[in-house]
């Protein structure tokens, strides 16, 4: 059995989902339960179902139990982290390299591949087909980012907004809506006039009338990251060799952001995303109230 808490907007909920059984024999009476982490890109319900089946993969191997955690922005779970209340995290690339220059213990293991094979994700600019957009008048505009420690948010999209508007996204009305989800549809709803997002996120809402119309370069995709104080080098090994072993049968199962294998991180995986200078200039609030 694996127990999923749910922190969400200062208010805390507990979701049983059933995962498999756990022989309770081949616990000892003093094995932590570990934590895994991840940020609620989309709804709750559907990210337990797409990582439910690789921790009931990991937990075979590891003799621990795992609780799934979500956590409200990616500055809680680096806080988290920190304070070794968590155990492994999925996190993108800005996050994590954001993590590992507070705690050198932060270990990236493996990434994520995509339905090519690829390892790597493009973040987009999108709007809603028909609107024709004032570019003359950049400061009238509405601009929807996921949060500020997210590859995609604030430091992809101001980039891209440059670059299609002529204009700085500093001085448009923009504003932090955290979910990836959330920032397709409230383009779709007319509340923004474009938004920072995932393109593999983007091109699920096409359908509904979503417009891709810029893309960033390709930056390295989402990390399991683990904890080298509270992991022992026997679970982290033991993590990345499982992983790295998986057949595609079974990884196939797994979420669709996860189902296509993974790599391990290489020393030069995030050598060309050099800009840790740059993370303390990403506002931290929006400017739209």
């Amino acid at each position: 059995m694996m127990y999923v808490e749910i922190l969400e907007k200062g208010e805390s909920m507990r979701w049983i989902y059933y995962i498999g059984l756990i022989s309770i024999c081949a616990l000892p009476l003093e094995a932590r339960v570990l934590i895994f982490t991840s940020l609620p890109y989309k709804n709750n319900a559907g990210i337990v179902e797409d990582f439910a089946p690789m921790l009931r993969y990991l937990e075979s191997d590891l003799n621990r139990s795992i609780e799934f955690r979500f956590e409200p922005s990616y500055q809680k779970l680096i806080a988290d982290f920190i304070d070794n209340k968590i155990d492994m995290a999925y996190m993108g690339p800005l996050p994590t390299l954001a993590l590992m220059k507070q705690d050198a213990s932060a270990l990236p293991v493996v990434t994520f591949n995509d339905a090519k094979g690829k390892n790597g994700y493009r973040c987009v600019l999108v709007k809603f087909m028909p609107d024709m957009l004032m570019l003359e008048q950049p400061q009238t505009l509405k601009v929807a980012l996921t949060e500020p420690l997210s590859t995609c948010g604030y430091f992809s999209t101001a980039p891209l907004v440059q670059a299609y508007a002529k204009a700085p996204l500093s001085t448009m009305h923009y504003r932090y809506v955290h979910k990836h989800d959330e920032v397709a549809l409230s383009v779709l709803r007319g509340e923004f006039h474009l938004g920072g997002m995932k393109e593999s996120i983007a091109e699920s809402y096409r359908s509904l009338g979503l417009e891709i119309i810029a893309y960033s370069p390709i930056v390295p995709s989402f990390a399991l990251v683990l904890n080298t104080k509270t992991l022992s080098p026997e679970q982290i090994e033991a993590i990345r060799t499982r992983l790295l072993n998986a057949p595609a049968k079974e990884y196939a199962s797994w979420g669709k952001e996860i189902s296509w294998g993974v790599q391990a991180v290489q020393t030069d995986t995030y050598r060309h995303m050099q800009f840790f200078s740059d993370i303390e200039s990403i506002p931290q609030e929006g400017n739209l109230r």
